[in-house]
């Protein structure tokens, strides 16, 4: 029987990253603008949140297993390529793999449903949970596939950027925002930008297993320039919001993720065609949605101060 270690493992943990910082920042924009706070209701989100995360993650590498994507050279085996690496080093079955992330589904699942149930007009939190639920199964799963179509990152920014925060929001406020929706987006971007350099090593790889992502349609260089753009959109939103007044003037705290952001950039510069010198980019890129996550929660913490 596989350990406890093996299983956690398999949900690669690395990612619940995404699904913290949406959750957190949802919540705080609700503290601060409207007041409301309860701490069940963070928790059973945050919860759902990164069980979700946690089966797309697990089912996404059933199906990469199984049609030969997670077949990589040994150089370019990392923590961020190549899944969590469990059933192709044969730590766990197919069949014990599938089981585990349709509990997570349906665990997910129900806490939606209970939140839905038992939050104010729960219908927003129902319909954000549909959509968000349809896009984290059939990111890999068929008929739609979609980061098989080279959809995934588009599924991703929409989930972990606008979805989850809204949620979060909606789960505290009974309502929704269109100031969590601007503050929202650069998150969703740079999650976005986190998931695409990843696939930038498998460009070669991930097609002959039929994964189209966008990496492998563009190449490296392209891709590269791509990446950029996507740094860029995410870093001037956060301003050009601020500015319009879309949010406050404090969420320019978010701009410390540029910290994470330079170094990646340089080294992507340098080693957009070597894996793993890249591998730096790939780290600070998680690690700039992470201090994004922290500056714009923090401004909002800090509003009712002021």
């Amino acid at each position: 029987m596989a350990s406890f270690r093996t299983w956690f493992k398999a949900t690669q943990p690395r990612s619940f990253v995404a699904s913290v910082v949406g959750v957190v920042l949802g919540t705080a924009i609700a503290y601060a603008r409207a007041g409301a706070f309860d701490l069940v209701a963070l928790l059973a989100t945050l919860a759902g949140v990164v069980l979700l995360q946690a089966a797309t993650n697990m089912s996404n590498d059933t199906v990469d297993f199984l049609n030969g994507v997670d077949d990589l050279p040994p150089h370019l085996v990392s923590p961020f390529t190549g899944g969590a690496r469990v059933l192709p080093d044969r730590q766990l079955t197919v069949a014990a793999h599938r089981r585990v992330w349709i509990a997570l589904y349906a665990l997910g699942g129900l806490l939606g449903i209970y939140l839905a149930l038992t939050r104010p007009n729960g219908w927003l939190l129902l319909a954000l949970g549909l959509v968000g639920g349809a896009l984290a199964v059939f990111y890999t799963l068929p008929p739609f596939s979609l980061q098989y179509h080279g959809l995934g990152d588009v599924a991703v920014g929409v989930v972990f950027g606008p979805i989850v925060t809204l949620g979060a929001y909606a789960a505290q406020a009974g309502a929704l925002s269109w100031e969590a929706l601007f503050a929202s987006v650069p998150v969703g971007i740079l999650v976005a930008a986190f998931l695409f350099v990843n696939e930038m090593p498998e460009h070669e790889t991930d097609p002959r297993g039929g994964k189209r992502t966008i990496p492998a349609r563009l190449g490296l260089e392209r891709s590269y320039r791509l990446y950029l753009v996507m740094v860029a959109v995410a870093i001037a939103f956060l301003i050009a919001s601020a500015a319009a007044g879309w949010v406050p003037w404090l969420a320019l705290l978010g701009l410390v993720a540029l910290v994470p952001l330079a170094k990646s950039i340089r080294v992507l510069r340098a080693y957009f065609r070597e894996y793993p010198r890249h591998m730096p980019a790939n780290a600070g890129t998680i690690q700039a949605v992470l201090f994004l996550g922290i500056g714009l929660t923090v401004a909002y913490l800090l509003l009712p101060l002021l």
